[in-house]
């Protein structure tokens, strides 16, 4: 069975965007199911909220399309994915409470991008040796070697591995993920998965931004509040 295991939708939160993905659960469960998808693990931005929803919508599908719930933390050193869980975990701890949190719930910690470089924010590095297991494809990195570092982290550590698109809109979706059973999270700890990925299009992303920055201009022109117009999108 085929798993993207790292997906946004617009319970995803962004200190800039206001919101940072463009598409619903419904439509990012859509998108999924027409991909040839047997499940996405939805990984909103410390918020399981989307992950529920999206979880509620396929079940009422009734054609065994899986979600994962979960989220992705901001943790004190980096981001980390909480797979399997269903409330939410605390944003700003250390990597170790971030990681004892989620395995209270239930849940496994995955490195996400664990080696990448973005602004204003810091990634984990080799603190991941310290979660359950490393994303070693992240189809929206910017930079492949990222993915290689990851990759030979993980073999150096012998680590569990996990993929995913980190996709932000429905183009993304299903550019990387795992190959594996039924159950997602049981293969990743028991290290029966097949990675596959390739590179999201530059053209993709790119209709990415322009999407969110148009957003955000419309807003600052309607001269609304912001937080009233965040609360309506969700509805």
């Amino acid at each position: 069975m085929k798993f993207d295991m790292h997906v946004h939708t617009i319970y995803s939160r962004h200190w800039f965007w206001g919101i940072d993905a463009i598409n619903t659960p419904k439509e990012i469960v859509d998108a999924a199911i027409a991909k040839g998808l047997d499940g996405i693990a939805v990984t909103d931005h410390n918020c399981v909220k989307g992950s529920i929803v999206a979880e509620k919508y396929a079940k009422a599908l009734g054609n065994n399309f899986k979600i994962i719930t979960g989220s992705e933390i901001r943790s004190a050193s980096g981001d980390i994915l909480a797979l399997g869980v269903r409330e939410d975990v605390m944003p700003g701890m250390g990597v170790e409470e971030t990681v004892e949190r989620i395995r209270e719930l239930g849940g496994i910690a995955v490195a996400p991008h664990p080696f990448s470089k973005f602004i204003f924010r810091q990634c984990l590095g080799k603190e991941s040796a310290k979660l359950d297991a490393v994303e070693i494809f992240n189809a929206s990195n910017s930079l492949f070697f990222h993915n290689m570092k990851a990759k030979a982290f993980a073999e150096k550590h012998n680590m569990p591995v996990c993929a995913g698109s980190d996709s932000h809109c429905t183009r993304t979706l299903g550019t990387a993920g795992i190959i594996c059973g039924s159950d997602p999270i049981d293969g990743i700890m028991k290290k029966k998965v097949e990675v596959f990925g390739r590179k999201a299009k530059r053209k993709d992303m790119l209709f990415l931004i322009s999407k969110k920055y148009g957003r955000s201009i419309k807003w600052k022109m309607q001269r609304k509040d912001r937080t009233s117009i965040l609360q309506t999108d969700l509805k």
